[in-house]
């Protein structure tokens, strides 16, 4: 049995329908009311924030895939709580039910003394993991991309509603997008792998782009030739230190800017050099979701 935290979301449900292939599954999900999209997955009702809940789902549980994770913080939804604190419950409850295998999703670009409060409570949480006794793999995708990813999807959506996409800072930064569906193979993989053990991997596409790239080849995917209006970073952060003001879940923060002016890429692709997976290029990926 395996044990997923963060199931529902978007990482979460192609992962599970990976797993599902020859795995039993648990979800741990705050309203298991809701009920889950894929048959076949156990709920447990609970909250990574909340380690009684936690260690209420361990029961029979071989190894925890960790998922758990916010890219903006909002009303009641803070980085430290999730990241930070709802790691260590789920580092601790694995600990405490003898459940040693251990999988964690971080971030690419994850280091101590990052510009951005993401990148610091997310190698926080890798430090609680790392300085436990668990059998763990951490892993550092890239950007990842998919159907109803919150990335190419809203882009999309906006270039069928309007001729002109608006682009922070001068485009130029670079991300090596990766596809969801290679990263839960990996992931799911890396489960029974020795050679994952005590180790943390880098995860991307095969190609790197600029954001001006990123842009362009989703203008193509949809047979699109949007405008590309470059908004300078000094701007973009006046306007989203307003909308943190004013929105309890604001479309952008100044956190999110700062992650956009630094390069995602890697040169230490894991997904080639130790799960030997041919990874999905961007284009190709998209024009299985992108219409």
């Amino acid at each position: 049995m395996i044990l997923v935290t963060g199931g529902t979301g978007f990482v979460g449900r192609n992962l599970i329908e990976e797993l599902l292939k020859g795995r039993g599954v648990r979800c741990l999900v705050r309203h298991p009311e809701r009920g889950f999209p894929l048959s076949g997955v156990e709920l447990v009702r609970g909250d990574v924030t909340d380690k009684r809940s936690v260690l209420g789902a361990m029961g029979g549980v071989d190894a925890v895939v960790h998922l758990v994770g916010i890219l903006m913080e909002s009303k009641g939804s803070a980085f430290r709580a999730v990241h930070v604190e709802g790691t260590r419950n789920v580092v601790e409850a694995c600990g405490e039910s003898g459940v040693a295998r251990y999988i964690h999703v971080s971030a690419l670009g994850t280091r101590p003394f990052a510009r951005s409060e993401y990148h610091r409570t997310k190698w926080e949480a890798e430090e609680a993991v790392r300085a436990s006794s668990l059998d763990y793999t951490i892993f550092r995708p890239s950007v990842i991309f998919g159907k109803e990813d919150k990335f190419t999807n809203l882009f999309a959506r906006a270039m069928r509603l309007s001729p002109v996409i608006m682009i922070p800072g001068d485009g130029r930064n670079k991300m090596q997008p990766v596809f969801v569906k290679d990263l839960a193979r990996a992931m799911s993989d890396s489960i029974d792998m020795a050679a994952a053990g005590k180790a943390t991997f880098e995860a991307a596409g095969p190609e790197i782009y600029t954001f001006d790239e990123i842009i362009d080849s989703i203008a193509a995917v949809l047979n699109k030739s949007p405008f590309k209006l470059h908004v300078p970073m000094s701007l973009m952060r006046l306007n989203a230190a307003l909308l943190e003001t004013v929105l309890p879940r604001p479309p952008i923060t100044r956190d999110a800017l700062l992650m956009l002016e630094e390069d995602n890429v890697t040169a230490d692709n894991a997904l080639i050099n130790v799960f030997g997976i041919k990874p999905t290029g961007f284009m190709e990926g998209m024009r299985t979701y992108l219409h």
